[in-house]
C-alpha cells in the first residue's frame, strides 16, 4: 500500500485497505448529504482492529455528526465523547470538544457549551489549529447572541470568519455568515443580515451543500418576515419545508414550521397558523431544542392574543416563562415578560401589565432586537395611562422603526416594513411620513 496521504494526521500506510474504503465510502456519502449511509460505512470502519486511535477518533467524529444530522443525538454525544478520550492527539481532542460544544448549545444548556468552546480555543490556539479556533469562535458568538450580547457575537464571529477566510474553507465561511446573518437580524439590522445570509446561499449553492441551503432559506425568509413582506417570507418559508421534506432534514422543520405559523396568521389564516405553530412546538419538545420551543411558545402566544383567545393564551405564556428560565437567558425572560404583560392588559390588569411590560423592558435593554424593542414600546405606550408616558414610548418606538427602515435597500422591503400597519400607526402617531424614510 502507497503513503498517500488520507488526512494531515494519519496516512494509507498505518490503515488496511477496506478500512480506508468503508472510510472514504463514508465520507462521500456524508458530503451527498446520506446520512444513514455515511453512518452504516464509518461503523464498518470501525469494526477493523488494529487502526491508529487518531483514526477511530476521526471516524467517530464524523460518524456523530452524521448522527446528530438524523436527530440521534445520545448517539452522536457518545461518539463525539469517544473522539475525545479515543486519542491524545491534541486537535482531535479540541475538535470532539467543539462537537460537544455544539450538542450542549443545541440542548439549551448553554453554561456547558461555553465552558467547552473555550476549553477548545485555548487548545486550538496553543496548537495553532484555525479549524478549531474559528469553530470555537463561531460556537461562542452563537452562544453570545442567545444570550442577548450581540457585540460579543458579531466580534467572536467576524474572528471566525477571518480565520476561515486564511484557511480558504469556503463551507465554514458559510456557516458563520450564517451566524453572522442571525446575530444581525437579533440586532435589528436586517439589511446586514440579508446581506450575510444571500452571500452564505451562494456558497452553499456551489458546494451542493442541501441541508444548509434549507436553512439559509428559512434565514432569509425570517428577515422578510420581521419587515412585513409576509408574502416572500412565506415563499420562502415553503420552499424550505419542501425541501427539507424532500432531503429529510428533519433537524430544522420546527424552525421552518414555526416560521410559516408565523407567516399565515399574519395573513388572517390564524387556524393554518395555529396549526404550524404546533407542529413547531411539538418537532422541537421531540427533538430537545429549547430555543426553538421557547420561539414556538412566544408565537403561539402572540398569536392567541390577536384573537383574543385569553385562556390559551395563560397557559402557553406560563410554559414560555419555564421555558425561559430553564434557558436562564434574558432574551426569553423578556419575551415572556412581554407576551405576560399583553396578557395582564387583555385580562384587564392594566397596574399589573404596565410592571410586567417594564421587567421586559429591563431585560430586553441588550438583549432583544429593534423589531421586538419597538413593538414593546408601542404597547407600552397603549397600556399607560399616563399620556405623557406614551408619548415617550411612542417616541422611542418610531426612533427603532426609522433606525430599522433607514439602512433598508431594497425599495419594496422598506415599503412593505413602514406601510406595514402597526408600524404605520407609530409613525402617524409620531407625525413621521413614512415616505420619508
Amino acid at each position: 500500500m502507497s503513503e498517500q496521504i488520507i488526512s494531515t494526521i494519519f496516512s494509507a500506510r498505518e490503515i488496511t485497505a477496506a478500512a480506508l474504503t468503508a472510510y472514504r465510502e463514508g465520507r462521500q456519502a456524508a458530503s451527498q448529504q446520506k446520512y444513514r449511509k455515511a453512518v452504516r460505512y464509518y461503523t464498518d470502519a470501525l469494526d477493523f482492529a488494529d487502526t491508529p486511535r487518531i483514526f477511530q477518533a476521526r471516524v467517530r467524529e464524523y460518524r456523530g455528526l452524521c448522527y446528530w444530522l438524523l436527530s440521534d443525538f445520545e448517539a452522536a454525544e457518545k461518539d463525539y465523547q469517544a473522539a475525545l478520550t479515543i486519542s491524545e492527539d491534541s486537535d482531535q481532542i479540541a475538535r470532539a470538544r467543539v462537537r460537544l460544544g455544539e450538542l450542549a448549545d443545541f440542548r439549551g444548556d448553554y453554561e456547558a457549551a461555553a465552558d467547552l468552546y473555550k476549553k477548545a480555543l485555548t487548545e486550538g490556539v496553543t496548537a495553532q489549529n484555525l479549524l478549531v479556533v474559528g469553530r470555537a469562535r463561531r460556537g461562542l458568538g452563537i452562544l453570545s447572541r442567545k444570550k442577548g450580547d450581540t457585540e460579543s457575537a458579531i466580534r467572536y464571529l467576524t474572528q471566525a470568519l477571518a480565520a476561515f477566510r486564511q484557511m480558504g474553507e469556503a463551507r465554514e465561511q458559510a456557516r458563520v455568515l450564517t451566524s453572522l446573518g442571525r446575530a444581525r437580524h437579533a440586532r435589528g439590522e436586517y439589511q446586514h443580515a440579508l446581506n450575510a445570509h444571500h452571500e452564505a446561499l451562494t456558497i452553499f449553492n456551489s458546494l451542493n451543500d442541501r441541508w444548509r441551503i434549507v436553512q439559509t432559506l428559512t434565514d432569509i425568509g425570517e428577515c422578510h418576515q420581521a419587515l412585513y413582506d409576509i408574502v416572500n417570507a412565506r415563499r420562502f418559508h415553503e420552499e424550505a419545508l419542501d425541501l427539507a421534506n424532500i432531503y429529510g432534514a428533519n433537524l430544522l422543520k420546527p424552525e421552518i414550521q414555526r416560521n410559516l405559523g408565523v407567516d399565515l396568521v399574519e395573513q388572517g389564516r390564524f387556524e393554518e397558523g395555529l396549526v404550524y405553530l404546533q407542529l413547531a412546538l411539538d418537532g422541537a419538545r421531540h427533538l430537545g431544542n429549547r430555543e426553538q420551543e421557547a420561539l414556538s411558545l412566544y408565537n403561539l402566544a402572540r398569536a392567541y392574543l390577536r384573537r383574543p383567545y385569553v385562556d390559551q393564551a395563560d397557559l402557553v405564556v406560563a410554559e414560555l416563562e419555564q421555558a425561559a428560565e430553564t434557558l436562564n437567558a434574558d432574551r426569553y425572560r423578556a419575551l415572556a415578560a412581554f407576551v405576560r404583560g399583553e396578557l395582564l392588559f387583555h385580562q384587564g390588569q392594566r397596574e399589573a401589565a404596565v410592571t410586567e411590560l417594564n421587567a421586559a423592558m429591563l431585560a430586553a435593554q441588550t438583549s432583544v432586537d429593534r423589531g421586538v424593542l419597538w413593538k414593546l414600546h408601542a404597547t407600552i405606550s397603549h397600556v399607560v395611562d399616563n399620556e405623557a408616558i406614551a408619548a415617550v414610548h411612542r417616541t422611542i418606538a418610531a426612533e427603532f422603526i426609522k433606525q430599522t427602515a433607514e439602512p433598508l435597500q431594497e425599495e419594496h422591503l422598506k415599503s412593505c416594513f413602514v406601510n406595514a400597519p402597526p408600524v404605520l400607526a407609530i409613525l402617524n402617531m409620531a407625525g413621521i411620513n413614512p415616505n420619508k424614510l
